[in-house]
């Protein structure tokens, strides 16, 4: 991998952890918190409240990520690099974190 590449990818998953931080952002983290403690499917919940034009849109750009060799793993290190509140949660649910992405990442390679 060239110089180049490295560094796309690098930017590429920075961008895609900011965009998270910001939809996390919107509906709260202790929004989140209270959801996960609970139980609830975060990730359709949120796929429903997505028009048909936003979920195209984040298939798009999931395909891209993928292509240049950006993995879920990469974002949510930056992720949790951007927002370190988020460690304590994750570590103390990370079995349903775990289901919760591999529900949302399936969503999105649909299509």
């Amino acid at each position: 991998m060239s110089l180049l590449e490295s560094t796309a990818r690098h930017f590429l998953v920075i961008k895609a952890a900011k965009e998270i931080k910001a939809e996390m952002e919107k509906i709260g983290l202790d929004n989140l918190k209270v959801l996960a403690e609970a139980g609830h499917d975060i990730a359709n919940t949120y796929i429903k409240g997505c028009s048909a034009e936003g979920i195209a849109k984040s298939r798009q750009k999931f395909n891209y990520l993928l292509q240049m060799g950006v993995t879920v793993d990469m974002i949510m290190t930056e992720l949790t690099r951007q927002m370190p509140e988020l460690v304590p949660i994750m570590e103390e649910r990370q079995g349903y974190i775990k289901k919760e992405l591999e529900k949302l990442v399936s969503f999105l390679m649909q299509g």
